[in-house]
């Protein structure tokens, strides 16, 4: 029988999902941005810099899998409005902070409660309302808001931060957030839930989700490839203007050139694999990894501030078609109430991996001295994906 999905404007729903990715994924750029600033208030050495930009993913990584059942219990879009007001009121925090302990703890807290479940709210969304053929593209239009946010946040934060000072930069993302939260409330219908969903949500066990070994193959390819993009997003300002030499308005426009790369990899290549590429998600992961991290090592050589661009920017392309694509598998592969736990757990792999490079990365550059060390670790990470992803079974997964 054919699945029936419910009567929903499509592109309001995406689009209002989209907004809020927009939202989730500036807010994850800003301390990278804002972390050169923030250390002339609150001196810290690159270690504690790593730290608190860590403190964020071990928070997501912490309670991602705990969201999930908050989604199956409450519903996504409670989750999903939950998620941008709480980044907006922890933004809010944050720009109060006054020490290395307070920032830290407030990130922790923003990844535990205000990110932890949005990614899982939204792909449930898409699941329950977009047939199996448009998900790859849906989800695309989803992440390829990394890109948007790519592109806006640092060239729009940067000036800001350098004229008004990070803290007035984080007062105005609180005001940003709680708009898009508005408009959420208004263009995300309400669900009933039924008898029926409420008893399947019950009878699902988190031990019988993590018994399934397709989970954890991609459980460790997210761990690769969001070290590797993370890692290079929350450092590249940090690179840019302490060993390029270049400000801080300019790091935010060479990182802005780059989101544009990264817009295009997410909405063009979730296109073009879901209409010319469908079924081949592991050849499209293995080879876009595989260059994409040749081009961000190579990369670390360009000095040239035009040609750093296309560089990394065609690196970037390529590493989101790679994410994109991972990420949709487990939309393919799961479905009902055993979706969110499922993709909880991969999508935590992720966050985890976000969380080490931050640590590493900090690490390798204080003792090292130089940022070739931190290059060659990401393309020991493109490698990695690569090969993790030839273990996965694409075929649909039952967990009863």
């Amino acid at each position: 029988m054919t699945k029936q999905y419910p009567k929903t404007n499509l592109n309001i729903l995406l689009g209002s999902l989209f907004l809020g990715y927009v939202m989730v994924y500036i807010d994850k750029l800003s301390v990278g941005i804002s972390i050169v600033s923030i250390s002339k208030t609150i001196p810290m050495s690159e270690s504690t810099k790593g730290l608190i930009l860590s403190a964020f993913f071990i928070g997501y990584a912490l309670m991602q899998i705990p969201m999930s059942f908050a989604i199956n219990k409450f519903g996504a879009r409670a989750v999903v409005l939950f998620s941008v007001v709480l980044i907006g009121l922890f933004d809010f925090i944050f720009g109060l902070s006054q020490s290395v302990q307070m920032l830290l703890a407030v990130r922790l807290l923003t990844g535990m409660l205000a990110h932890s479940g949005y990614a899982s709210a939204s792909s449930k969304e898409v699941i329950d309302n977009f047939p199996l053929e448009k998900r790859t593209f849906a989800k695309g239009i989803l992440i390829s808001s990394s890109g948007v946010a790519g592109v806006l946040g640092p060239i729009l934060l940067s000036p800001i931060i350098e004229i008004k000072g990070w803290r007035f930069a984080y007062s105005l993302l609180t005001i940003i957030a709680l708009i898009i939260a508005l408009v959420i409330s208004f263009s995300i219908p309400k669900k009933k839930k039924t008898k029926n969903s409420v008893t399947k949500t019950e009878s699902i066990s988190i031990t019988k989700v993590w018994k399934n070994p397709t989970i954890w193959i991609l459980f460790a390819a997210a761990f690769f490839i969001n070290n590797l993009l993370y890692g290079l997003n929350n450092w590249l300002p940090t690179f840019l203007t302490t060993y390029r030499g270049v400000t801080l308005t300019e790091s935010g426009i060479i990182s802005s050139a780059v989101g544009i790369f990264a817009l295009i990899g997410a909405i063009g290549g979730g296109y073009v694999v879901s209409r010319f590429l469908f079924g081949k998600d592991k050849e499209v992961i293995f080879g876009t990894s595989i260059i994409g991290s040749l081009l961000v090592f190579a990369a670390y050589f360009v000095h040239n501030t035009l040609n750093f661009i296309i560089v990394l920017g065609l690196a970037t392309l390529f590493l989101t078609l790679a994410f994109v694509t991972l990420m949709a598998i487990p939309m393919k592969l799961f479905d009902g109430a055993a979706f969110a736990p499922s993709y909880s757990t991969i999508a935590s792999g992720g966050i985890v991996g976000g969380a080490v490079a931050q640590i590493v990365i900090g690490f390798l550059v204080e003792t090292s001295g130089t940022f070739l060390t931190a290059f060659i670790y990401f393309l020991c990470l493109g490698l990695l994906t690569a090969v993790s992803v030839f273990f996965v079974k694409l075929k649909p997964q039952t967990i009863l």
